[in-house]
């Protein structure tokens, strides 16, 4: 999502407490989260980064930030649902951790602009890359506030803080797992491109929700996380779509691929 990544590597101990202890490696730092139940692990604060955090305080240009969406919130950790989804992501982890997708993972987790790597990397001719990077930069700046914004809400646990042997591709992000970022922006950018060019939107979801999937085989991220975020990415687009600046660049994109097909 932001590629600012905060590398933790998490173990427990079982006592009257659960213990997680986080040793992120670009401070050296251990961090101890007690709580008395599962349901009480949150994502924690000593652990978000600086820089996610600064995207609060920016807030988007054009949208008012303090238009509210309707996310259902997440399930609790003791739940079922949770518990279910945990024994998913280690199914994943054992059955489709391929060379290819963890290829594909390890380049969408870069750092680096996201719409750039999604629009390279993505099944998309050189006229629509051309004709597009304006407008997706444009919803990115937008977005990415609200997705923090929910982010810092729910403070969602990481898998593998509920899961210490869950291993993972990528090292945690260092910002909160509901809703998915990655999950979200893909989601805004395949919406958009399919405004454009409607022929190919199945084309263009389908790899957004591969992106988003891929973050699950990754073990950084619930299924959950991804569906409320394609929720949240839908409801952006609505937005988006009623922002004059916004019109007035799809308008330009559309112009622009139609011309040079």
């Amino acid at each position: 999502m932001f590629n600012l990544i905060s590398i933790n590597f998490l173990s427990i101990k079982k006592a009257r407490h659960i213990c997680l202890a986080f040793f992120v490696t670009a401070t050296f730092n251990c961090h101890l989260v007690m709580a008395d139940n599962i349901d009480n692990i949150r994502y924690p604060e000593t652990l978000w980064d600086g820089q996610v955090l600064k995207k609060l305080l920016s807030g988007p240009s054009y949208l008012d930030k303090n238009i509210e969406f309707d996310l259902p919130p997440q399930a609790a950790n003791s739940s079922k649902e949770t518990q279910d989804e945990l024994s998913l992501l280690k199914k994943y982890a054992r059955e489709e951790r391929t060379e290819e997708q963890i290829k594909k993972i390890l380049t969408e987790a870069k750092q680096g602009e996201f719409s750039e790597i999604y629009l390279d990397e993505g099944p998309f001719e050189k006229s629509l890359r051309d004709a597009t990077y304006r407008i997706l930069k444009f919803a990115d700046n937008e977005i990415v506030y609200f997705i923090v914004h929910y982010k810092k809400r729910f403070s969602r646990p990481r898998p593998s803080q509920l899961l210490p042997d869950l291993e993972l591709v990528v090292p945690n992000p260092g910002h909160a797992a509901y809703p998915s970022g990655h999950a979200t922006q893909s989601m805004v950018y395949s919406k958009i491109l399919s405004l454009i060019d409607p022929t190919h939107e199945d084309t263009y979801i389908k790899y957004a929700l591969d992106i988003a999937k891929r973050r699950e085989i990754a073990g950084v991220h619930y299924p959950s996380d991804s569906s409320t975020g394609q929720l949240l990415a839908g409801k952006l687009v609505q937005v988006l779509n009623q922002e004059p600046e916004f019109k007035r660049l799809l308008n330009e994109a559309k112009d622009r691929y139609q011309n040079n097909k």
